[in-house]
């Protein structure tokens, strides 16, 4: 049965579809009940400018629809009591209108995240993850959500009390279903950890950022500056330097010329069509493949251009003028323009599940203000960005991030005693060492604590080296990074795993696991698993070219020139299985690295509210390894050893053989 919970008694009608009841009567019933399914339906998506139109609490019996002209602090002491469980779909939403109204609901069960982590490692779009999906996936119910979107326009008419309540009726018996394909894929814990994760994010996604406005308009100031400078450094080298092709000659009459009489460039630094030309007339070679087609396309990136600047000077100039470009274009107006008029800070969203655990940051537009999400997790490290972000007055700024946090992963899940004795005796750093593995012979006389010191380019390619294998990459990749031959960049390869051997038989299990299982196992801990979303064509595939007569038809094809399918076939199979292996080694990695910062996450975030510190200590920005807060500077002391606690002990349960630590630093702003 459907409930009208509402303070407009008069002006509604009991309808077929529902039954007008008070308050009382609607907390009474859920008096004794211990799960329950939990929405909302609102004006927009910004808790401060937009309110709570319904709120729906129900079960598959009875469904409570309460309008707007009920204070929802009526409900305080039932949402949050903290041995019930609500269901929702898409948690955070409805939780950051929640804490705006300072209701902090603690325990919830998130059928979005669920699902997403059932089809975790699947494309966008090819698995719907919406509640009408699920619904009639698990239960074969189908939702009309016709009205979905309408809802501020339409008021409470029958059909949206009807729509609010039908949102809650299907969570309960939702849930028990996807606790089973939870149960079968070993996502229990995962699920779990996931919950209590999204109550933090939303209160980050609430909490958000303050940005020192004027010191923002001044560094945008300087950044169009250092573009211009950029510019005119590049356009003058190609004046003096030719192609002749690219500059403006000064002809004796020339209506078109410069106002100074002098030759100007012809090139649009801004329009790749006109960039492209002319690094191709200086040999630069810009072919690379379209993630999207495989074809190959030109491209001007600085992930091209960079590998190749030893053939021209004029390479770095234009690496500079494409770094002001960016700055000029990401970090400039979009910011001021994203500050709330409510709350006088800057809120973003994040999405809580990438295909490596992490979160990723903005993306899309708000579709309140149809301005730009921000995304807070990669600005530029520079003082003069970091520093326009600052504390509340009277407040101070908090950043506490993980040391070595890849390193001492990787260490841990390789068990590489290279690596351990490393971390155990403490000497030099992971790069001089790193170096020192890829090129034995150039840094055999030189103790590893001196490699900065006596020879720091050695230890900067070592580092290169190092992050590409790492993160899976083989010869190839480092020849590619380094600009070096291909047989240069399998001897370094060689050498490197020479010395590291704990992290090639590691490498070579990931490689075999993920395409003996068909997923990644992100934690054994926790059972996070990014699936290989086309493992069964693979598998068929396979199947395809161990048949009779397979090699030799395709040989055929080749000789010919022929793209067959056969051809395709291998091509797409050599391709997915590549990309799958690489996966399986750095996806582990961002995958540990992300759940310990949950982990962290979520005993800081009980802390403060075990200590009635939330709202007081706010959660800004959390980046990958680090988190950011502010809090009153009284408080700074006590928070940062919390902050550095908490830190320490999610890293234990991950890193049992090398330890994780954490540094703190407290100020004014955000640098460190």
């Amino acid at each position: 049965m459907r409930f009208l919970v509402t303070n407009q008694t008069p002006l509604f009608r009991e309808a077929e579809q529902f039954i007008i009841v008070d308050p009382k009567f609607c907390l009474k019933y859920f008096e004794d009940k211990k799960i329950i399914g939990l929405d909302t339906e609102t004006e927009g998506f910004d808790p401060y400018t937009k309110r709570i139109l319904l709120c729906q609490l129900g079960d598959s019996h009875n469904q409570f629809a309460i309008d707007y002209t009920v204070d929802l602090k009526l409900f305080k002491d039932l949402l949050e009591d903290t041995e019930r469980l609500f269901l929702l779909h898409n948690a955070k939403f409805d939780l950051r209108f929640f804490l705006h109204q300072n209701i902090v609901i603690t325990n919830v069960y998130d059928s979005f995240l669920a699902e997403k982590l059932l089809w975790l490692g699947y494309p966008p779009g090819i698995h719907s993850m919406a509640l009408d999906a699920c619904c009639e996936r698990y239960l074969n119910v189908k939702l009309d959500k016709s009205i979905r979107g309408l809802i501020h326009k339409e008021g409470l008419s029958d059909r949206v009390i009807t729509y609010g309540c039908n949102d809650v009726k299907y969570l309960l018996p939702l849930r028990e279903a996807q606790l089973l394909e939870l149960k079968k894929n070993g996502l229990e814990t995962a699920v779990e950890v996931e919950n209590k994760f999204v109550i933090v994010l939303a209160y980050i996604e609430y909490c958000g950022v303050k940005l020192d406005s004027q010191a923002w308009r001044n560094k945008m100031h300087r950044d169009l500056a250092n573009l211009q400078e950029a510019e005119y450094s590049l356009s003058k080298w190609v004046v003096d330097n030719g192609p002749e092709q690219f500059v403006n000659k000064i002809v004796q009459g020339d209506l078109f010329a410069s106002v100074s009489g002098e030759p100007t460039c012809k090139i649009n630094w801004a329009s790749s069509k006109q960039v492209v030309p002319f690094f191709k007339s200086l040999g630069f070679d810009l072919k690379v493949k379209d993630k999207q087609t495989g074809r190959l396309k030109d491209s001007v990136d600085a992930k091209v251009i960079k590998p190749q600047s030893h053939l021209s000077p004029v390479a770095t100039l234009y690496l500079k003028y494409k770094e002001y470009a960016k700055i000029v274009d990401t970090y400039g107006q979009t910011f001021l323009d994203a500050i709330n008029p409510v709350s006088h800070r800057i809120h973003t969203v994040f999405n809580q599940l990438m295909d490596t655990g992490r979160l990723s940051c903005g993306g899309g537009v708000d579709k309140d203000s149809g301005r730009k999400l921000l995304n807070l997790q990669n600005l530029p490290k520079n003082p003069e960005t970091r520093s326009s972000f600052i504390p509340e007055e009277g407040n101070v700024w908090i950043s506490a991030d993980y040391c070595s946090q890849e390193s001492v992963i990787i260490t841990n899940i390789s068990e590489d005693p290279a690596l351990i004795k490393f971390f155990q005796e403490g000497k030099g750093d992971i790069h001089s060492l790193a170096a020192k593995m890829a090129f034995p012979q150039k840094l055999a006389n030189i103790p590893l604590e001196e490699v900065k010191e006596k020879d720091p380019h050695t230890r900067d390619l070592g580092k290169k080296v190092e992050f590409a294998i790492n993160y899976g990459g083989n010869g190839l990749t480092i020849s590619q990074n380094l600009s070096l031959p291909p047989e240069e960049g399998n001897s370094i390869y060689d050498a490197y795993m020479q010395g590291f051997k704990g992290l090639k038989r590691y490498q070579d299990f990931c490689r075999r696991d993920v395409m003996q299982k068909g997923f990644i196992l992100l934690s054994p801990i926790t059972g996070h698993k990014a699936y290989i979303y086309d493992f069964d064509k693979l598998q068929q595939h396979k199947e395809e070219m161990n048949s009779p007569g397979f090699w030799d038809a395709y040989r055929a094809d080749k000789a010919l020139g022929v793209s067959s399918e056969r051809v395709e076939l291998v091509r797409h199979f050599f391709r997915r299985k590549a990309d799958s292996e690489k996966q399986s080694i750095n996806y582990r990695i961002q995958g540990c690295g992300a759940l310990c910062f949950k982990f962290a996450s979520i005993k800081f975030y009980n802390y403060l509210l075990d200590n009635n510190l939330l709202f007081k200590v706010k959660y800004t920005i959390p980046v990958h390894d680090e988190i950011n807060v502010e809090c009153p500077e009284e408080l700074a002391d006590t928070i940062s050893k919390e902050l550095v606690r908490c830190m320490k002990s999610a890293g234990d349960i991950f890193c049992k053989i090398i330890r994780l630590e954490a540094d703190v630093n407290i100020g004014k702003c955000w640098i460190h």
